[in-house]
């Protein structure tokens, strides 16, 4: 069971001196008490809970790729692939897709809303549903946001003649 979205357009940044924040920000939302409070996955056992993760998320995996302070590897093991395209006036521009181009959804709007204080203003995952639905998370203010497409349609203007000149 899962909803499946993809993300056909990207844009997101990351302030470069702001790095070493991500890492402490993620340390904080991968600590037990933090994953089991907000932890969307878990086992239960007699009617209780007996575990707490991040749906899925496997908790061990974001701690080692943080503790190696490796951007790309946390972003993967939420199930997104970030990929480095250049470095412009102190901020790090990266490609980020959800892996394959099509995966379940999660818990990862708390992880990119606990990263949303280093993330750069303007930064955005245009999303789509497997339902058709249309969205956009983005980042403003140290602060994660998501807003729903009101309007898909697609209007075009008069049409206007293109000779080649004979």
């Amino acid at each position: 069971m899962g909803y499946y979205i993809s993300t056909p357009n990207t844009h997101f940044s990351v302030r470069t001196a702001d790095l070493p924040k991500f890492f402490d920000l993620v340390t904080e939302l991968m600590k037990d008490e933090t994953v089991e409070r907000l932890g969307g996955g878990g086992s239960y056992a007699n009617k209780s809970k007996t575990a707490s993760w991040y749906s899925w998320v496997d908790t061990q995996r974001v701690r080692d790729a943080n503790e190696a302070k490796d951007i790309e590897r946390v972003f993967g093991e939420w199930g997104y692939e970030l990929r480095f395209v250049h470095e412009h006036d102190e901020v790090s521009y990266y490609r980020l897709d959800i892996r394959d181009g099509n995966a379940k959804i999660g818990d990862e709007e708390k992880f990119f809303a606990a990263i949303a204080p280093v993330v750069v203003d303007g930064s955005y995952l245009d999303c789509e549903g497997e339902d058709g639905e249309e969205w956009r998370w983005m980042w403003e203010n140290g602060k994660f946001f998501s807003q729903d497409v009101e309007r898909k349609d697609v209007v075009y203007g008069e049409p206007i003649e293109i000779s080649y000149g004979l």
